[in-house]
């Protein structure tokens, strides 16, 4: 079609395409309805950058359900010189999902577009992309800053695709009359009556495919010349094709039935193979290329397509129930004899399936195109193909074939569906395999999809007995349900069975249904060892397992050496497998790090990073880790907004301990008053709840606080007593961080009034989190509050020291609430120390910058300050302390804190 108008559209194009060749990168959505332009806007711009001097390449989306993940990916990489479709292709590791690997090949294959040169690279018809292609896209529009390369897409609405990262939308309207004259003028010359451009802009709408067909025919009809009259259009498209293919000739028409069958490319040697009459092909092709129906590539001779696919499903629609199935067969046919992928041929077979022989070989090019799916990844593609095997021939394997595929995509509803009725065919033929393997397809999940899962274990034990796999996946279930003490009865009895079978596959879910059961804070020794022998299954999968609950048995334990060291390992084996799970783990773990020695800023970047990182992964999990882990980082910023929203999106949230004690606690911290007393409500009946592992302690700790922070007394009485014998022992995982129990004990004993043994506890505290310098301002801040209460002889003093000491610490990292509650009571307490001794809290603060050695100019940029303003400060509080020189400072320092 000839460009007319567009002019912003080329222009902004041009813009980018400059963009790009200096190396800034840059991304177009083309948007707009069926016939309204964009491929004309796109060869415009393919032509205007050819001639700059880029390298062009163009590949469309088609329709097919048989077309492959990736399609249009493929063809552009066999056209882009030094790349190849095998970058798109890829084997998983033992142990590694579907979605990680399609990650690892979108990173690979980006990374090889971002070094091939400038290139412009045009995506047409994305509305008929899949969803692997789509996320592709995504990632390489994400990552087009520094490259030389222009992405241009064409879509279709109601799928803008608008939301692609870094990506510049361009609208396309129909056009106005002016432009729908001036196509009239350039098609048939300078005489078309001047009546016209007004009655095909009411008959078109503007739209220019419209336009076109309605300028052909008028043009045929040599009626342009003339005044405008009556003109019987239709209001489609369909009916305008179908005028204009009514002139060709019957075998013509008979040929483009077949066409139509094929798909959106016709392969020119198969049509001729499935043609009654194969001699005649090749004109009879020729006279619809001079209609214009069909359109062909001089670099693609092999290759014809209609026109517009509209074109071809008009004439697809055409045919009658007869016609269509004959068709498909001989395509299957002509298909299998050229040696067609599975796909193709099985699209084919379906829809010519009408009696039990073509039934079968329907079945048959079905599972044959799944397993192709599955080998490539492609699960959506799986699970299309042994759907269509389900309901031509109902066997138990195609139906858990899909679940499995079900599963790896992510369709958690299909699998569970299939796997009943799988287990359902199980109990009637007694399949003890078949009753197995339907209870294992989905695992590592629960939470709202458990009561079905352990149904299915129940069933699946029901029919193959006491299977160590089946045991330890219901033994995980149970734990998740809070039925504690049978999860543990069973997780024993599937590690007794595992042993026996010696299977490492039984094995590794024995020590993973044995973790789920096992509560650190009553047996750290037993989640170690199972850590360890997690590590040495060589399982890459069972590894990674055992070297995260490493990490996390280390911080409990407060030994961050041991859980850096392990860290270490995790990322040496994270490069070494290459996986998002392995790098996902690897990301939480040094988020942890970083907030635990202070680098909040770093903590959160990191955790973010990480939901990025599982989202890609389409683990349902990730978010929640990573809003888990927002709660104890908002103990230190104080911002716990993007938080509190979040969990208030989730509706069921409250309703489980451990989020409404974490939400309660994070609301509390902040002064969202209301919403600490709603997570109350929904947690002070649950108090007595048996919880799997670790929450059971850490909700009774978070619940304490709360509990204290509200005035329910009696309520932190019981949590007081059943928590105080764990004071030694650490809040931190990677999944959230709350610093040594200690403090939150000792402001539980606080709250009870008794006053020493807070003090006792806070001081532990202290002591604890030495290393950790935003708890320990927190610890301070919690023992100076303390000590006010108890009021002993030297405890406002010591209060004092220690509120301006966290209220320098919380300036020091961001922490403005701890920083303001801490300067606050360092006020209230300054006069404790009397005489030309007391010093002010910024006094104190200048004072311990001094003792560890920063110059004036060091402190000033610290306080951000000015170097006179701390030359006076040193100044005071030498004189206050009757030093006479700088180096004094630090053992007055000392000195103090001994008393």
């Amino acid at each position: 079609m000839v460009l007319v108008g567009r002019v912003p559209e080329v222009v902004a194009l041009d813009r980018l395409r400059a963009a790009a060749a200096a190396g800034e990168g840059a991304a177009a959505l083309i948007v707009g309805e069926a016939g309204i332009g964009k491929t004309t806007l796109v060869e415009e711009a393919a032509a205007r950058a050819a001639a700059a001097g880029a390298t062009v390449r163009v590949a469309r989306a088609v329709p097919d359900e048989g077309a492959p993940a990736y399609w249009p990916w493929l063809r552009l990489l066999e056209d882009v010189p030094g790349l190849s479709p095998e970058l798109l292709t890829a084997t998983a590791a033992e142990g590694e999902s579907q979605a990680a690997v399609r990650f690892r090949v979108a990173q690979r294959t980006v990374r090889a577009l971002r070094e091939a040169g400038h290139l412009v690279l045009v995506l047409e018809d994305l509305h008929w992309a899949d969803a692997a292609s789509i996320a592709l896209l995504r990632l390489l529009c994400r990552d087009l800053s520094g490259s030389r390369l222009l992405v241009i897409g064409t879509v279709r609405p109601p799928v803008p695709l608008d939301d692609l990262p870094a990506v510049e939308v361009l609208r396309l309207e129909p056009w106005e009359a002016p432009a729908v004259a001036a196509y009239l003028t350039q098609e048939a010359g300078p005489d078309v009556h001047g009546s016209w451009p007004a009655v095909v802009h009411r008959l078109s709408g503007g739209n220019p495919l419209y336009v076109r067909e309605l300028t052909r025919q008028l043009s045929r009809e040599d009626r342009l010349r003339r005044p405008a009259g009556r003109l019987e259009v239709p209001a489609e498209l369909r009916r305008l094709v179908g005028r204009r293919t009514a002139q060709l000739s019957a075998g013509c028409r008979d040929l483009l039935g077949g066409a139509a069958a094929l798909g959106a490319e016709i392969d020119v040697a198969v049509l001729r193979t499935a043609a009654s009459d194969p001699a005649a092909v090749d004109g009879l092709l020729a006279e619809a290329l001079d209609a214009g129906v069909l359109t062909e590539d001089p670099w693609r001779p092999a290759l014809l397509a209609f026109a517009h696919d509209l074109v071809r499903q008009a004439r697809y629609d055409e045919l009658s129930r007869g016609e269509r199935i004959a068709w498909h067969q001989r395509l299957a046919d002509a298909l299998v004899a050229a040696g067609a992928a599975p796909a193709d041929i099985a699209r084919h077979r379906v829809r010519a399936a009408v009696d039990a022989r073509t039934r079968q070989s329907a079945v048959d090019a079905c599972r044959s195109a799944a397993t192709a799916a599955t080998l490539a990844l492609d699960y959506a593609q799986t699970i299309r193909w042994q759907g269509h095997a389900v309901e031509l021939a109902g066997d138990p394997a195609d139906r858990l074939a899909r679940a499995a595929a079900a599963y790896a995509e992510g369709r958690l509803d299909l699998a569970l569906t299939d796997c009943a009725a799988v287990l359902d065919s199980a109990e009637r033929d007694h399949r003890a395999d078949l009753a197995v393997e339907a209870a294992l397809v989905v695992r590592g999940v629960a939470g709202e999809l458990g009561p079905a899962l352990r149904l299915l274990c129940e069933r699946a034990l029901g029919v193959a007995g006491r299977h160590p796999r089946v045991l330890a996946q219901y033994a995980y279930l149970l734990a998740d349900s809070g039925d504690v003490l049978r999860a543990r009865e069973i997780s024993a009895e599937a590690m007794t069975l595992a042993e026996l079978s010696a299977s490492p596959d039984d094995v590794a879910a024995a020590v993973h249904a044995r973790h789920q059961v096992t509560d650190p804070f009553e047996q750290p020794a037993e989640v170690v060892a199972l850590a360890q022998r997690s590590c040495a299954l060589g399982r890459p999968d069972a590894e990674l397992w055992g070297r995260t609950w490493r990490i996390d048995a280390y911080l409990m334990a407060g030994d961050n050496a041991a859980a850096d060291a392990e860290t270490l390992r995790l990322d040496t084996l994270a490069r070494r497998l290459g996986w998002p799970l392995a790098r996902w783990h690897l990301l939480r773990a040094r988020a942890t790090r970083a907030l635990l020695s202070g680098r909040l800023t770093e903590a959160e970047q990191l955790a973010a990073e990480a939901r990025e990182v599982g989202e890609r992964m389409q683990d349902p999990s990730a978010v929640g880790l990573y809003y888990a882990f927002l709660a104890g980082l908002a103990l230190h910023t104080g911002r716990a907004e993007e938080y509190v929203a979040a969990a208030g999106r989730m509706a069921g949230a409250l309703s489980l301990p451990i989020a409404a004690a974490q939400l309660g606690r994070t609301a509390l911290d902040v002064g969202a008053g209301d919403m600490a007393r709603l997570c109350w409500q929904h947690l002070r009946p649950r108090l007595d709840d048996p919880f799997a592992g670790s929450l059971r302690t850490y909700v009774l700790v978070l619940g304490g606080e709360l509990a204290a922070g509200l005035g329910d007394h009696d309520a932190v009485r019981t949590c007081y007593e059943r928590t105080a014998r764990h004071a030694g022992v650490y809040l931190n995982s990677t999944t959230n961080c709350h610093g040594a129990a200690a403090r939150a004990i000792g402001s539980m004993a606080s709250a009870l009034g008794e006053h020493d043994a807070a003090v006792r506890h806070l001081d532990a505290a202290i002591t604890m989190d030495a290393g950790s310098p935003p708890f320990l301002a927190h610890a301070q801040l919690a023992q100076a509050r303390a000590l006010i209460t108890r009021a002993a002889p030297g405890d406002r003093r010591r209060a004092h020291d220690l509120a301006a000491t966290a209220a320098a610490t919380g300036r020091r990292l961001g922490m403005s609430r701890v920083a303001a509650g801490a300067q606050v009571l360092a006020e209230e307490t300054a006069g404790v120390r009397g005489g030309a001794g007391a010093l002010t809290a910024r006094e104190r603060e200048i004072a311990g910058l001094v003792a560890d050695g920063l110059a004036n100019r060091a402190i000033a940029g610290r306080l951000v300050l000015s170097e006179r303003t701390v030359e006076t400060h040193v100044r005071n509080l030498l004189a206050k302390l009757g030093l006479s020189n700088r180096t004094q400072v630090a053992s007055w320092l000392r000195t103090e804190a001994q008393r």
